[in-house]
């Protein structure tokens, strides 16, 4: 099966209002450009000062745009629940419905330390008529925890790992080739493709760099440092079965040490 998938990349807003009014004008050229699935940057939308004083829920508005526009939709944001404040990411279907929700697991430090999110604790697919779906969020996918979280959801039978991202960089020194080749490693690991986006907000140090990642070939699509794009690929989900083909063909019986 082949699927027009597409991952965003831009400056996000972090006015609510203009978070969401901004996301929608994306939605609408990748949905033009034929994408089925699409993936946000982390925290796309949204402001965490909001929910943190009110509780307020975005899924609601969130549920609106993606009804509008008719498509898989995957990213995060911050929401409340039971006095506690997760990174939250989600799965919405093209009807507006919640079909996978996942929180960070590993959220960066200044989430934990200056906001107060909580890590989750469980990892999932969901099965669509596009493929099994799984997602991670940004540090999930490139700290050195991630590595079982990518052999998990191969176990899982994921096609299509989506990793909503916000910055994956740090001023004190260059690590995009570090973080790039994490996800890269995350194709091969879980034997699936892997859609990362990531945003270019400067005040963050955020350099884009957004991928889609086949299992078999590679990078097949990397965006810029820093411009705003849309990358977009036909993936052929005939690659996650033939990766673990080869797998189940090359691996040894047993581990010796």
């Amino acid at each position: 099966m082949k699927v027009k998938v597409a991952v965003l990349q831009y400056d996000c807003p972090m006015d609510s209002g203009e978070s969401f009014t901004k996301l929608d004008e994306m939605l609408l050229k990748a949905v033009k450009l034929g994408a089925k699935l699409v993936v946000a940057p982390e925290t796309a939308v949204g402001d965490v000062a909001g929910v943190k004083k009110t509780g307020e829920d975005y899924f609601p508005r969130i549920s609106a745009l993606v009804k509008k526009h008719k498509v898989y939709f995957v990213s995060s944001c911050y929401r409340k629940k039971n006095e506690k404040l997760y990174n939250q990411g989600f799965v919405f279907d093209p009807k507006g419905e919640v079909i996978l929700d996942f929180r960070k697991i590993y959220p960066a430090k200044p989430e934990i330390d200056n906001l107060g999110v909580v890590s989750g604790d469980t990892l999932n697919i969901i099965d669509t008529p596009i493929g099994k779906l799984g997602m991670i969020i940004c540090k999930d996918g490139f700290n050195k925890y991630s590595y079982f979280l990518y052999q998990k959801l191969n176990e899982f039978g994921v096609d299509i790992v989506c990793i909503p991202t916000w910055t994956i960089g740090w001023k004190e020194m260059n690590t995009q080739e570090y973080v790039k080749a994490n996800f890269v490693y995350g194709a091969f690991a879980s034997r699936a493709f892997v859609l990362m986006s990531d945003c270019t907000n400067k005040f963050l140090n955020a350099y884009g760099r957004s991928l889609i990642v086949s299992p078999i070939q590679g990078v097949l699509k990397e965006g810029s440092v820093d411009k705003e794009e849309i990358l977009t690929a036909e993936i052929d989900l005939e690659e996650v079965k033939r990766a673990r083909e080869f797998d189940s063909w090359w691996q040894p019986k047993k581990q010796i040490i």
